[in-house]
């Protein structure tokens, strides 16, 4: 009972909510721009959102929408999310709640206008996988499992090994989301340096400004994407709005592109060849900065020379070494992992010929993005490698000038001994002889 509350509770709270906002925005527009009402095509609409959300597109007419709305879809995944922590974590209730969410989205692609690109047991199964991934999200971080597993891991792994692979975690997570940040910071720009442009496409469109509100927030829901494709832009391979037009930062192209308001920010090219290489060097500074604090720093792996007086253990020197490899290792296999899924998902379809692929090349941006990243931890860790072997050095350079110190210090003593030896000898000697001739001197008549 609890699954299906769950798949039912979490299924209507987002459609209805979706579906509101649908029907404001499609009156709004019919009320500014005149003509028939659009608003009896809400609830189709809605339905056709609510899949694509879940990774079905869909086409009408020549119109073609194949690339998912991150935002939406984060937001129905946390939903889940919440309702499975609030409700039931249990195996069973996931079962209920699997199949009762992949036979409302049955009834969905049942009562949608549009033609789906994909059949119904593909778009079941892109459905059956959100759901399982919003209800591991909820079930997981407090299951019982959970907890063996820390148990297990905490009784059987070294704390420094287990350790090391949670700083290799939580430096994925940390890059990942600095770099969304970095996206959505790069796409604020976009927007406030080409407002201009923008403006002039709303007015060629003739939209009011009902409709350019509305317009603009339903946008919103593709922001992440925008985040994605601006974060490729911005570290050196870019993204394309399939044949029409391509940006980077070396060239903009852009020719005949549809009047949608949100192509008119796209960026120009940069002129700066210090500026280009400064903005391809962030995610190289980002990663060599986050492993030289943690390498350091000491609640995290502590490396060090040890104290002054501590006899040079090699063992212990190298071994401090191996951890951070382990931890960074992870960080680069999960940032590749995750930055390769975001870019798929983040492109699509925006129509079947010209306009059939929109977004960024998956492999040339995750590679611009991981890279960097990774050969800022191999820089910092050899950096660190460096100072702490300089350090070794000048300690054993400072021994060694005092042990020599120390010995020309004992040689001086003992020539100085020697000599005064000498001199003493010398001096009884010099008086013998005189008492000698004083005494013969004495005995003559």
């Amino acid at each position: 009972m609890k699954g299906l509350v769950i798949a039912l509770g979490g299924s209507m709270i987002f459609t209805i909510t979706l579906g509101l906002f649908m029907a404001l925005t499609l009156l709004m527009i019919s009320m500014e721009e005149g003509g028939g009402t659009l608003s009896n095509f809400s609830v189709s609409l809605t339905l056709a959102v609510a899949l694509l959300c879940q990774g079905a597109g869909f086409h009408a007419s020549s119109i073609t929408v194949t690339i998912i709305p991150l935002l939406l879809t984060a937001l129905l995944i946390w939903l889940v999310a919440w309702l499975t922590r609030k409700l039931s974590t249990s195996p069973k209730a996931y079962v209920a709640g699997l199949l009762s969410w992949v036979a409302i989205m049955w009834i969905f692609t049942q009562n949608v206008v549009v033609l789906l690109e994909d059949p119904v047991w593909m778009v079941l199964a892109k459905t059956a996988i959100f759901f399982t991934l919003g209800f591991l999200i909820g079930a997981i971080p407090g299951s019982s499992m959970t907890k063996t597993i820390g148990k297990f891991i905490t009784d059987n792994v070294s704390k420094r090994l287990s350790d090391s692979l949670k700083l290799g975690l939580l430096n994925a997570v940390i890059l990942i989301l600095g770099y969304l940040v970095i996206g959505l910071i790069t796409v604020i720009v976009w927007a406030v340096t080409n407002q201009s442009a923008m403006v002039r496409v709303f007015n060629l469109a003739n939209m009011q400004t009902g409709s350019r509100i509305m317009t603009t927030i339903c946008t919103l829901g593709w922001l992440p994407n925008l985040c994605l494709w601006a974060l490729s832009w911005l570290f050196g391979s870019g993204f394309s709005i399939g044949d029409l037009a391509s940006f980077s930062l070396w060239h903009d192209h852009a020719l005949g592109l549809p009047a949608v308001p949100v192509f008119a920010i796209f960026p120009q090219a940069l002129s700066n060849d210090t500026l280009r290489l400064c903005l391809m060097a962030i995610p190289l500074v980002c990663g060599c900065l986050l492993t030289l604090v943690e390498l350091f720093l000491p609640r995290c792996f502590a490396i060090g020379a040890g104290k002054p007086d501590e006899a040079f253990n090699v063992g212990k020197t190298i071994g401090q070494f191996v951890y951070p490899i382990l931890s960074f290792c992870l960080t680069s296999g999960l940032m590749a992992i995750v930055m390769n899924i975001l870019f798929t998902l983040s492109s699509g379809a925006l129509g079947q010929h010209r306009l059939a692929h929109v977004g960024v090349d998956t492999i040339a941006s995750s590679r611009v993005v991981c890279l960097p990243s990774t050969l800022g931890f191999s820089l910092a860790w050899l950096i660190s490698v460096v100072v702490i072997a300089l350090v070794f050095a000048s300690r054993m350079l400072f021994d060694y000038l005092r042990s020599r110190n120390a010995a020309d210090a004992m040689q001086g003593d003992d020539n100085s001994s020697a000599d005064h030896s000498i001199t003493a000898v010398s001096a009884e000697t010099t008086d013998g002889i005189g008492q000698t001739a004083m005494d013969s001197a004495a005995e003559k008549p």
